[in-house]
Protein backbone atom coordinates (compact mmCIF):
# COMPACT_ATOMS: atom_id res chain seq x y z
CA UNK A 1 0.00 0.00 0.00
CA UNK A 2 2.85 2.38 0.72
CA UNK A 3 4.22 2.46 -2.88
CA UNK A 4 0.76 3.45 -4.18
CA UNK A 5 0.59 6.40 -1.80
CA UNK A 6 4.00 7.52 -2.96
CA UNK A 7 2.89 7.22 -6.60
CA UNK A 8 -0.30 9.23 -6.00
CA UNK A 9 1.61 11.85 -4.07
CA UNK A 10 4.08 12.24 -6.95
CA UNK A 11 1.26 12.51 -9.49
CA UNK A 12 -0.57 15.09 -7.38
CA UNK A 13 2.63 17.09 -6.98
CA UNK A 14 3.33 16.92 -10.74
CA UNK A 15 -0.21 18.06 -11.61
CA UNK A 16 0.05 20.88 -9.08
CA UNK A 17 3.33 22.11 -10.54
CA UNK A 18 1.97 22.02 -14.08
CA UNK A 19 -1.18 23.93 -13.15
CA UNK A 20 0.82 26.46 -11.16
CA UNK A 21 3.12 27.21 -14.07
CA UNK A 22 0.15 27.56 -16.45
CA UNK A 23 -1.48 30.03 -14.07
CA UNK A 24 1.75 32.01 -13.75
CA UNK A 25 2.10 32.21 -17.53
CA UNK A 26 -1.50 33.37 -17.88
CA UNK A 27 -0.78 36.38 -15.63
CA UNK A 28 1.86 37.86 -17.95
CA UNK A 29 1.02 40.62 -20.39
CA UNK A 30 1.33 39.98 -24.08
CA UNK A 31 4.32 41.64 -25.76
CA UNK A 32 3.92 44.86 -27.68
CA UNK A 33 2.58 44.39 -31.23
CA UNK A 34 5.94 44.84 -32.95
CA UNK A 35 5.00 43.73 -36.44
CA UNK A 36 1.35 44.72 -36.62
CA UNK A 37 1.03 46.66 -39.90
CA UNK A 38 -2.10 48.42 -38.63
CA UNK A 39 -0.08 50.24 -35.97
CA UNK A 40 2.03 53.20 -37.01
CA UNK A 41 4.56 54.01 -34.31
CA UNK A 42 5.93 57.54 -33.97
CA UNK A 43 9.66 58.14 -33.88
CA UNK A 44 11.21 58.39 -30.39
CA UNK A 45 11.43 62.23 -30.58
CA UNK A 46 7.75 62.45 -31.58
CA UNK A 47 6.80 60.08 -28.78
CA UNK A 48 8.87 62.11 -26.30
CA UNK A 49 6.71 65.15 -26.99
CA UNK A 50 3.48 63.20 -26.52
CA UNK A 51 4.66 61.55 -23.30
CA UNK A 52 5.96 64.85 -21.89
CA UNK A 53 2.63 66.54 -22.67
CA UNK A 54 0.80 63.73 -20.87
CA UNK A 55 3.09 64.10 -17.85
CA UNK A 56 2.54 67.87 -17.82
CA UNK A 57 -1.21 67.23 -17.62
CA UNK A 58 -1.26 64.52 -14.96
CA UNK A 59 1.56 65.52 -12.58
CA UNK A 60 -0.21 68.61 -11.11
CA UNK A 61 -3.20 66.42 -10.20
CA UNK A 62 -1.07 64.45 -7.72
CA UNK A 63 -0.91 67.33 -5.24
CA UNK A 64 -4.72 67.38 -5.00
CA UNK A 65 -4.89 63.76 -3.79
CA UNK A 66 -4.24 62.45 -0.29
CA UNK A 67 -1.19 60.17 -0.10
CA UNK A 68 -2.04 56.55 0.58
CA UNK A 69 -5.43 56.65 -1.13
CA UNK A 70 -6.15 54.41 -4.09
CA UNK A 71 -6.52 57.42 -6.40
CA UNK A 72 -3.12 58.78 -5.32
CA UNK A 73 -1.45 55.38 -5.82
CA UNK A 74 -3.01 54.91 -9.25
CA UNK A 75 -1.96 58.36 -10.42
CA UNK A 76 1.54 57.91 -8.99
CA UNK A 77 1.79 54.60 -10.88
CA UNK A 78 0.79 56.37 -14.13
CA UNK A 79 3.37 59.11 -13.55
CA UNK A 80 6.13 56.56 -12.90
CA UNK A 81 5.05 54.64 -16.00
CA UNK A 82 5.29 57.70 -18.24
CA UNK A 83 8.55 58.89 -16.67
CA UNK A 84 10.12 55.49 -17.22
CA UNK A 85 8.86 55.48 -20.81
CA UNK A 86 10.28 58.98 -21.33
CA UNK A 87 13.71 57.88 -20.06
CA UNK A 88 13.71 55.02 -22.56
CA UNK A 89 12.62 57.31 -25.38
CA UNK A 90 15.40 59.77 -24.53
CA UNK A 91 17.80 56.86 -25.05
CA UNK A 92 16.27 56.49 -28.55
CA UNK A 93 14.61 53.14 -27.79
CA UNK A 94 11.81 52.31 -30.23
CA UNK A 95 8.36 53.12 -28.86
CA UNK A 96 7.16 49.49 -28.36
CA UNK A 97 10.32 48.67 -26.42
CA UNK A 98 9.97 51.84 -24.34
CA UNK A 99 6.44 50.79 -23.37
CA UNK A 100 7.59 47.30 -22.45
CA UNK A 101 10.52 48.66 -20.45
CA UNK A 102 8.21 50.93 -18.44
CA UNK A 103 5.87 48.14 -17.33
CA UNK A 104 8.07 46.68 -14.55
CA UNK A 105 8.63 50.11 -13.03
CA UNK A 106 4.90 50.82 -13.11
CA UNK A 107 4.23 47.45 -11.49
CA UNK A 108 6.85 47.86 -8.78
CA UNK A 109 6.39 51.61 -8.24
CA UNK A 110 10.12 51.75 -7.63
CA UNK A 111 10.07 49.01 -4.98
CA UNK A 112 11.06 45.38 -5.01
CA UNK A 113 7.95 43.73 -3.64
CA UNK A 114 5.00 45.71 -5.01
CA UNK A 115 5.18 43.96 -8.39
CA UNK A 116 3.58 40.79 -7.03
CA UNK A 117 0.56 42.75 -5.78
CA UNK A 118 -0.14 44.84 -8.88
CA UNK A 119 -3.26 43.51 -10.64
CA UNK A 120 -2.89 42.58 -14.28
CA UNK A 121 -5.92 44.75 -15.09
CA UNK A 122 -4.05 47.81 -13.80
CA UNK A 123 -1.04 47.07 -15.98
CA UNK A 124 -3.25 46.27 -18.97
CA UNK A 125 -4.99 49.65 -18.58
CA UNK A 126 -1.63 51.46 -18.58
CA UNK A 127 -0.49 49.47 -21.60
CA UNK A 128 -3.67 50.25 -23.52
CA UNK A 129 -3.46 53.91 -22.54
CA UNK A 130 0.11 54.12 -23.87
CA UNK A 131 -0.92 52.40 -27.11
CA UNK A 132 -3.76 54.90 -27.57
CA UNK A 133 -1.46 57.84 -26.86
CA UNK A 134 1.45 56.71 -29.03
CA UNK A 135 -0.16 55.19 -32.10
CA UNK A 136 -1.60 56.92 -35.12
Amino acid sequence: MKPYLCYYFRMALWVGLLSGSAAANAQQLQPAPWNDPAIVWPTPPQAQVKVQNELDQIQPQLSDLAPGTAAHTDLLRRILFYKSMLRSLLKELPVPQAIDAAMPEAASMGGLYEHAYTPEATLRALYDEALALLTS
